[in-house]
């Protein structure tokens, strides 16, 4: 009987063991599978983009801060630009301002009115100088045609010798800065010949100046 049971354990163990090298091993293919594989290709991409989005916006930040640094520098520049702009034009015009100092103490030291006057006329023509070399000229008047955006007509009289619509006489003298009008001439106009339809007199200069 042990013989016989020894036999039938070891067709049992045989058997078993047929059955299990017969039997195909059972591989796990879960990393290989399609849904893998799409996932691990979009976590890729997903984690390029996240990377080349931070990359741009790092940039996008240094812009804004380089932008803002090089307004704020244009904008102390243009104050101090504004603060000193006229620094050489007052150099230039101090001497002037010495001339007429001396000319006061010199009408008081002295009655030669002709040299007095020379000296006005000299200090004149220094501001004149100052004045154009800043872009300041004078408008011409008299003789020209009006102009409306030059001259400002204080009267209209009638002349036989100046033509219709020009400048006869100026009352005040007009100035441009840089081809745009500060001050507009004031003048008497002709309206050819025909009745004066203002008084003949100088306008009140002062008086106008201060309604304005």
């Amino acid at each position: 009987m042990s013989e016989e049971k020894a036999e039938v354990q070891e067709t049992e163990t045989h058997t078993a063991n047929s059955e299990t090298a017969e039997s195909p091993p059972i591989n796990d293919e879960s990393g290989d599978s399609p849904e893998a594989e799409v996932l691990a290709k979009l976590t890729a991409e997903y984690e390029a983009y996240k990377a080349e989005s931070e990359a741009r916006h790092d940039q996008m930040l240094r812009t804004i801060a380089e932008f803002d640094n090089s307004r704020k520098r244009v904008e102390r520049e243009k104050e101090e630009s504004l603060k000193y702009a006229l620094e050489s034009f007052v150099k230039e015009l101090i001497p002037t301002v010495d001339s007429i100092e001396r000319a006061i103490q010199s009408t008081k030291e002295s009655q030669d009115f002709a040299a007095i006057a020379e000296g006005v006329e000299m200090i004149y023509k220094g501001i004149l100088s100052t004045l154009e070399k800043r872009g300041v000229t004078p408008i011409e008047a008299v003789n020209e045609p009006f102009d409306p955006t030059q001259h400002e007509a204080a009267m209209h009289v009638e002349s036989e010798e100046v033509p219709e619509n020009r400048v006869i006489e100026e009352w005040q003298k007009g100035y441009m800065l840089n081809n745009r009008v500060i001050r507009p001439s004031m003048v008497s106009v002709s309206k050819g010949k025909g009745e004066q339809v203002a008084e003949s007199e100088a306008p009140n200069i002062e008086e106008k100046e201060s309604n304005e």
